[in-house]
């Protein structure tokens, strides 16, 4: 991992924020929107993995938001067991950003992002978010509610899920009693 001090604020690195799924209300070209997306350019942090290089480790805490401005990564989840096991793949390309929780919240890191290649990463602190959310609520309202929605989108898959598992081992219990 290598880390610069000072992210150059570029019209790219504008353009890849509003591409960003939780700063996308802010993609309009508008000044302010612009204004809006300079702000949290500025206080971004550039981070460097190389390929193999664990970005985010399941199980451990974690402060920051890292958006994938160069590279693949792949996210991995641990098994009961402990085995590794791929997630998904993805690229840059995908406006990918992950670790958004520690955001509002030191949480526990529910999955590691391996690097695939060496990668580019732009590296947004909890603290550093939330000091600019007192500065900017507007700004803050809208990044929560984005965050906030896509919260909900997993708690809802997740419910599905489980469900799916319940019902799956309702059927295998009432299977063995009838044989």
């Amino acid at each position: 991992m290598n880390s610069e001090s000072k992210l150059e604020v570029t019209p790219e690195v504008l353009q890849k924020l509003a591409e960003i799924e939780i700063f996308s209300d802010f993609n309009s070209g508008s000044k302010e929107d612009t204004e809006t997306l300079s702000k949290i350019a500025a206080i971004l942090t550039p981070v460097d993995f190389k390929s193999g290089d664990a970005i985010i480790t399941e199980g451990e805490t974690g402060e920051s938001l890292y958006i994938l401005f160069e590279g693949k990564v792949q996210v991995q989840r641990k098994t009961p067991s402990l085995e590794h096991f791929a997630v998904v793949n993805l690229a840059a390309e995908d406006n990918v950003f992950f670790g958004e929780i520690a955001l509002i919240d030191n949480d526990t890191r529910s999955a590691s992002v391996i690097a695939q290649t060496d990668c580019k990463t732009l590296m947004l602190t909890g603290p550093d978010f939330l000091k600019l959310c007192g500065k900017d609520t507007r700004m803050g309202y809208y990044v929560m509610l984005r965050i906030c929605k896509r919260l909900t989108g997993t708690l809802r898959r997740s419910n599905a899920d489980v469900s799916t598992l319940y019902q799956a081992l309702l059927d295998e219990v009432e299977g063995t009693e009838n044989r």
